[in-house]
């Protein structure tokens, strides 16, 4: 159970209706990770933009590197809304979900290709201890063949799921049901 009021969309009028429409036209449902933030609708607009781009835009990571980042940040975190979320994402490219448990499980052990492993070092690093070694962990991705735009965007995913894991966290968001759960919220 959430730990502060959620409006519901049966419920939803004015802005916050506006936006839980917009939401269930183009991805079919509200994620309970949006549903979330009803309370200021402006915050749930903003916060579905940030994630469309980091995650969905046009940029120089691929998918399946933007849902390892989002794996491994997770798992690091703990947590499990978005482990759940972004490893059924993750195992659309992978395709062997004992593989995606066996990251999510040791993300910092798992063994990957030096190019997905300094991605997920960075991640891990920045996640753990953001004010430390930060120089090192970039030069690593230099030194992987990821240039200053790729670090950028990396960052930019590894930072949008640190703060989308503290609002499932702080707020107690809940995984939808098996029936009501798709892998992108």
């Amino acid at each position: 159970m959430p730990y502060i009021r959620v409006i519901s969309e049966d419920e939803a009028e004015g802005e916050l209706f506006k936006v839980y429409d917009d939401i269930q036209r183009s991805r079919g449902r509200v994620a309970n990770v949006l549903r979330i933030q009803s309370l200021r609708p402006r915050g749930l607009k903003t916060h579905l933009s940030l994630y469309m781009d980091t995650v969905f835009g046009k940029g120089p990571l691929g998918r399946r590197q933007r849902e390892l980042l989002a794996v491994a940040v997770s798992s690091t975190n703990g947590c499990d809304y978005c482990v759940i979320h972004h490893g059924e994402a993750l195992n659309k490219y992978v395709k062997d979900a004992d593989w995606v448990k066996a990251f999510a499980a040791d993300p910092d052990g798992f063994e990957l290709e030096p190019e997905e492993r300094a991605l997920v070092d960075y991640a891990v690093a920045l996640t753990r201890d953001p004010a430390t070694g930060r120089k090192e962990a970039v030069e690593g991705l230099r030194a992987a063949g990821f240039d200053d735009e790729a670090i950028l965007h990396a960052t930019e995913v590894v930072s949008y799921f640190n703060y989308v894991n503290r609002m499932v966290h702080g707020l107690g968001v809940e995984l939808e049901s098996d029936d009501d759960r798709d892998y992108d919220y």
